[in-house]
């Protein structure tokens, strides 16, 4: 993982290496390989860009974000709120994600004709404490849900839940495994979901992280009576301390960072929620730029363009609308071959070089020829 910081942007890149993997290093065999990089001031070869991420200081996300707010409309026929929380755009709030202490709120859905009525919940003038779940985009305010949580690195804290979930997306037996290990944990109020990234975790390591998340949420609560509605009470971590308090884990080899007190920070995370992985976090200490030793600055020209070649001539174009990402798949110079070429055989060749190349779209456009 590298980390590169500068005045306008924060951004992090994936790399994955062939060969042996980090996680079945020895730990003198890993820190041979450190000293050696540090000693030569070059990184090692055959490493590929697998994830990039990008947080430029003016555009930095609010999702996570949480708000002192206070009501200023109430829809009862959008069964949603509107709140002031401070920005530009009021954020929207629905009357499923309502939580109030002591109170029921069944969830409603649509069209279920069941539960309370949001004006029977909320009133203009309200305060209320709310968090982002969705960025703003466009003329859309952002989303917000009253049910708060605090991400830590191996589990989710909600003050507002109850009881103890593990993630669906682990195996049935490290599921269980997880169970057993937070069995009885001191929740004192709320809940907590245990999050894929405590695969492998021990209880001692829930019961360090719980202790954090509880604390959090204390100076949350003190923010919040300090505190005069609109305003920020709880802001999420950065770009860099999200990915690896998300992603980082024993499989990676290293965490490279560029920027001294980044670097800090990341070791200051590590030794609060896994010690064990502070030696994995190095300093990067030469003069050549750290993307551009790892050749991951080539990998940056390409992945923001809005124009993607493809090896047949065909090309795709990348647009971004409000509900829906929308790629346009162009043969260009590929017309297709020979006196027999088909108009079917050309879109079908032209689609099959976009495997490994798109990833995941909302909605695929093709358009063949001159059409």
């Amino acid at each position: 993982m590298l980390v590169s910081v500068d005045r306008a942007e924060t951004r992090v890149a994936l790399l994955e290496a062939s060969g042996t993997p980090a996680a079945s290093r020895s730990t003198s065999t890993a820190r041979k390989a450190a000293s050696a990089r540090k000693r030569d001031g070059a990184p090692e070869a055959g490493y590929r860009v697998a994830e990039l991420y990008i947080e430029r200081r003016g555009g930095r996300s609010i999702v996570g974000n949480i708000y002192n707010g206070k009501v200023d409309n109430v829809l009862p026929g959008l069964e949603a709120a509107f709140v002031d929380i401070g920005l530009e755009k009021n954020g929207f709030l629905h009357v499923d994600e309502i939580v109030l202490p002591g109170v029921e709120t069944p969830r409603r859905g649509r069209g279920s004709g069941a539960g309370r009525k949001i004006s029977d919940l909320l009133s203009p003038g309200q305060d209320i404490v709310v968090q982002v779940v969705k960025d703003p985009l466009k003329t859309k305010g952002a989303r917000l849900s009253m049910e708060l949580t605090i991400a830590g690195r191996y589990m989710v804290y909600a003050p507002t839940g109850e009881g103890i979930g593990v993630s669906r997306r682990l195996e049935d037996r490290e599921r269980e495994r997880l169970r057993r290990q937070t069995a009885n944990l001191a929740l004192d109020g709320g809940g907590v979901i245990v999050r894929t990234a405590a695969h492998g975790a021990k209880r001692e390591d829930f019961e360090r992280e719980l202790k954090y998340l509880h604390k959090l949420h204390e100076v949350l609560d003190n923010r919040v009576r300090e505190t005069t509605a609109p305003d920020l009470v709880f802001q999420e971590a950065d770009l860099s301390v999200r990915v690896v308090r998300d992603i980082f884990s024993a499989h990676f080899e290293r965490a490279v960072v560029d920027d001294e007190q980044q670097y800090r920070r990341l070791v200051s995370f590590f030794t609060r929620t896994a010690p064990e992985l502070v030696e994995r976090v190095e300093l990067w200490e030469q003069k050549e730029p750290l993307f551009e030793a790892y050749g991951v600055d080539k990998a940056i020209d390409g992945l923001l363009s809005r124009r993607v070649e493809l090896p047949s001539g065909g090309y795709l174009i990348i647009d971004y609308a409000e509900a829906l990402t929308v790629i346009d798949v162009n043969s260009g110079s590929f017309i297709g071959r020979g006196k027999g070429a088909a108009l079917e055989d050309t879109i079908t060749k032209t689609i099959r070089m976009i495997t490994g190349t798109v990833v995941s779209v909302s909605t695929l456009l093709i358009n063949v020829g001159p059409w």
